[in-house]
């Protein structure tokens, strides 16, 4: 099977596509994720760990207040319960892996659940309450 072969999610401008998940048998989700320049998710925290990997593009990736910019090769890891964000500088494309937290359970229904154009914000909010994600005000 191929990344062009499964589904794949479209949530705030981005495409994550699922090429591992908890609904496999897996404790880590991993997702082939791609997004325009400008970019990126708002501050949130989740009781799992996330890793991202970029492999084109830049993104700013910022954790627990301390913003780098991750080239290709380059990656950040967000500790579980970390304030985090990132913003795409730069058309990107990166892997988003995540530990035991149903990740794609959340991206599923966000994006089939909620208007991404605009964004429904509060929907998006509320989704991410359903999966134990808080959206933070920005600093």
């Amino acid at each position: 099977m191929t990344v062009a072969d499964r589904e794949s999610f479209y949530v705030l401008g981005e495409t994550l596509a699922p090429l591992l998940t908890n609904d496999m048998g897996s404790s880590v989700e991993i997702f082939d994720t791609s997004g325009p320049t400008g970019g990126g998710p708002p501050t949130h925290r989740h009781a799992w760990e996330e890793i991202y990997v970029v492999t084109k593009g830049l993104l700013d990736v910022t954790v627990d207040g301390q913003t780098r910019r991750l080239g290709p090769g380059g990656f950040a890891h967000v500790p579980a319960n970390t304030p985090h964000s990132y913003h795409t500088v730069e058309d990107a494309e990166f892997l988003t892996i995540v530990t035991k937290g149903n990740a794609s359970k959340f991206f599923r229904q966000v994006s089939s659940e909620v208007a991404m154009n605009p964004p429904d914000i509060a929907g998006i909010v509320r989704v991410g309450e359903a999966h134990g994600i808080e959206f933070l005000p920005p600093a």
